[in-house]
């Protein structure tokens, strides 16, 4: 079985990561996925808001969308209707 370590870093160019950490014992190919990390001291707005906060924040974008949108039917929620190639 695969196991996924996750170790944080720079970017110096193209070909090169500064780890903040050693690997350790990984002797064998890897795939290196670069994503950007939020900034320290930056917390999310779920994380930020208190509970009626976040309420009103959600009610306020669910007033964005348009009501007259049609409903998705029942069928379409199901895993059958999810996974068309998995049946």
């Amino acid at each position: 079985m695969q196991t996924a370590k996750v170790f944080r870093g720079k970017v110096r160019d193209q070909r090169t990561i500064e780890l903040d950490e050693p690997i350790g014992d990984a002797v064998s190919e890897v795939e290196v996925i670069v994503r950007p990390i939020a900034a320290k001291g930056e917390v999310p707005l779920y994380e930020s808001l208190g509970a009626e906060e976040w309420i009103s924040q959600f009610h306020a974008w669910l007033d964005t969308h348009d009501p007259e949108l049609p409903v998705l039917p029942e069928e379409a929620l199901r895993r059958e209707g999810i996974y068309e190639d998995r049946l």
